[in-house]
């Protein structure tokens, strides 16, 4: 049964799973993706078990011989095949142990895979969500690389069952001398064992701190390679500025390992006493035993070895186990991630409107507050938008605008109220099928390094329509500058990774990003300020042309800039995070109130900066 923790790591929310659990978990999936993975670690396993045996006995044989006066021909042929075993196991384990460490990066893509589906494929409300992010910064360490959590698994589950079968082995023999030596072992690892739960009480308790270090050492890391931010990185001098961040963090989590290491160093030290005094012990009472013609002195050598072995296994266990335990918690961020709850509809669902033509939009009393806040962002919205029907969503800054455009398409649903589509309340719907009826446009937007075509049409090079990529092109006034590039539409977008790729200015981008939108060709389109990088003409113009070939869509255009968006069927003045206005542009500008003020505020300051630019000239 599957429980929640709600204590330490509380506010990530961890599922809490069993060692044992998590130990299937990855069993299971290593059958799913690489079977022939565990039957090379079963090998390992046997083979790290015979080793310590036949180093046990060998000298035992030896010493045997040379007391029962063997030939020396009986000697060296007994000391060959031992050590010709030995030459041969030793070179099998490390065959295996590189095998294994190869095979392992199957597994790694495997986890990473699901990892990186997950943060694609997640509600968008979730990637909002800092707890999630979190979840998902720890999850790809947990699985990123070789030495991960995820792939060390193999390594500790290798060590435990070598370890088990070692002790089953070398106990049989040791039980033979006194059954009092095992307990006495036994008792001194358990309270070794015990002084290794408490680094790992504290790593449990004192892990968040060391995530959020962490979590901003990427984000600078990420952001100082992004070119979209390099010119305000130099003009700014933001890159001192980062530094002192990454110094402070680097610090922070530098802090954080000592402090670890000094409880580290503690445990350390106690560890190696309680050792000293095991082996001390155990080591007078075979001389009492041999001083009494108990135990011969060739079975004084073998139980030295296999007091020692046993003690090895035995902390090999325990220490093993304390590793599991750190490995678990590991893999309960990474499962916790997978797991992460979806609110949206998902695997069924009312069957989607045709999307061929637009249905009507209708909010009923929709208020939406973001997590955290002390107030709703949106308030008692009711609106109804008529199929193919243009209007524009129009406020300063703050208002709420992007926030209703995400509500219009489903990325987060209200937090009271209702949406419909078709009349039929979106939460029905399948959600990722629901997606298919919007194309968008959004001020904050990302673009993969591949082909121009590629980015226009989202899909690969054997289904891209190059003529209908053409036409968006032409329609988003972007044409001119494609058709002049050496490879046209097959031009590498950014240097990320080509180094002849294209670089686009702001407003070329949000050009690039319409005919993306127009390509996908869905009934309702949703522009939320894509041109804002463009001066009000250009936008006005282009936001115009576009109006013109979606007659038969529902558009909706987001916009400040409240001239760009006159010719709209209706305006939608949102302020203070409710709808305060409505009507056309001429039909607000006759209601003299904050609508025409806006505007009127807005032509002046055009109209002076363009008598401006015409006095220069």
């Amino acid at each position: 049964m599957k429980k929640t923790n709600r204590s330490s790591h509380d506010e990530l929310n961890l599922t809490n799973y069993s060692a044992m659990k998590n130990i299937l978990y990855c069993l299971n999936n290593t059958v799913k993706c690489h079977s022939p993975l565990l039957c090379l670690c079963s090998l390992k396993i046997l083979i790290g078990t015979l080793i310590p045996i036949l180093t046990t006995i060998l000298p035992k044989i030896v010493i045997e011989m040379i007391t029962a006066k063997q030939s020396v021909y009986k000697l060296a042929s007994a000391i060959l095949s031992f050590m010709g075993s030995l030459a041969i196991l030793s070179g099998a384990d490390k065959f295996l142990t590189k095998l294994i460490y190869h095979q392992k990066f199957r597994m790694n893509t495997f986890y990473l895979k699901h990892a990186a589906l997950k943060g694609l494929t997640t509600d968008y409300i979730n990637q909002e969500n800092g707890i999630f992010r979190k979840l998902q910064t720890e999850s790809f360490e947990c699985c990123n690389g070789n030495y991960s959590p995820l792939s060390n698994i193999y390594e500790i589950l290798i060590k435990l069952c070598t370890s088990f079968l070692g002790l089953f082995v070398f106990g049989s023999m040791l039980i033979q001398v006194h059954l009092g030596i095992i307990i006495f072992l036994i008792i001194i690892t358990v309270i070794s064992y015990y002084l290794n739960q408490k680094i790992i009480a504290w790593t449990a308790a004192n892990n968040k701190e060391r995530i959020g270090y962490q979590q901003r050492l990427h984000y600078i890391n990420d952001i100082s390679g992004d070119i979209r931010s390099a010119k305000d990185i130099r003009l700014y001098k933001i890159a001192v500025w980062f530094s002192d961040i990454y110094n402070t963090n680097m610090k922070g989590i530098a802090d954080w390992y000592k402090r670890f290491t000094r409880k580290l160093l503690g445990i350390a030290v106690y560890d190696s006493s309680l050792a000293f005094l095991r082996e001390s012990i155990v080591y007078f009472y075979l001389l009492y035993l041999i001083w009494n013609g108990q135990i011969t002195v060739a079975e004084f050598v073998m139980y030295l070895s296999v007091v020692t072995n046993f003690s090895s296994w035995l902390s090999n266990i325990f220490s093993d186990l304390s590793s599991l335990n750190q490995i678990n918690l590991k893999i309960n961020y990474f499962r916790s991630y997978l797991e992460y709850p979806e609110t949206f509809n998902r695997n069924n669902g009312v069957t989607n409107p045709t999307e061929d033509c637009p249905k009507e939009i209708e909010l009923k009393n929709v208020s939406y507050r973001y997590e955290g806040a002390n107030h709703n962002t949106l308030q008692n919205i009711n609106l109804k938008i008529n199929p193919g029907e243009h209007i524009a969503i129009v406020g300063l800054n703050g208002a709420g605008k992007t926030t209703l455009v995400k509500l219009l398409c489903g990325l987060i649903d209200p937090t009271e109220g209702q949406i419909f589509y078709d009349g039929i309340d979106i939460r029905k719907y399948n959600r990722t099928a629901f997606y298919r009826l919007f194309s968008a446009v959004f001020q904050q937007f990302s673009i993969l390094p591949v082909t121009i075509a590629e980015i226009v049409s989202e899909t690969t090079p054997e289904n891209i329509d190059y003529n209908k990529v053409k036409r968006c092109l032409i329609v988003a006034g972007l044409w001119n500058k494609i058709d002049q590039l050496t490879n046209g539409v097959n031009s590498q977008f950014g240097k990320t990774i080509y180094d002849d790729g294209v670089e686009f200015s702001g407003g070329e981008i949000q050009k690039l990003l319409l005919a993306r939108a127009m390509y996908k060709n869905a009934p309702v389109m949703l522009l939320d300020e894509p041109t804002a990088a463009l001066d009000p003409i250009a936008e006005s113009t282009l936001y115009g042309n576009y109006n013109q070939i979606s007659f038969q869509k529902t558009t909706v255009f987001v916009s400040h800039r409240l001239a760009s968006t006159s010719f709209c069927d209706r305006i939608i003045l949102i302020e203070n995070g409710k709808i305060c206005e409505e009507g056309s542009h001429n039909e607000l500008l006759k209601q003299n109130g904050t609508y025409r003020m806006l505007f009127e505020t807005q032509a002046k300051y055009y109209k002076n900066n363009l008598d401006k630019t015409e006095v220069a000239e």
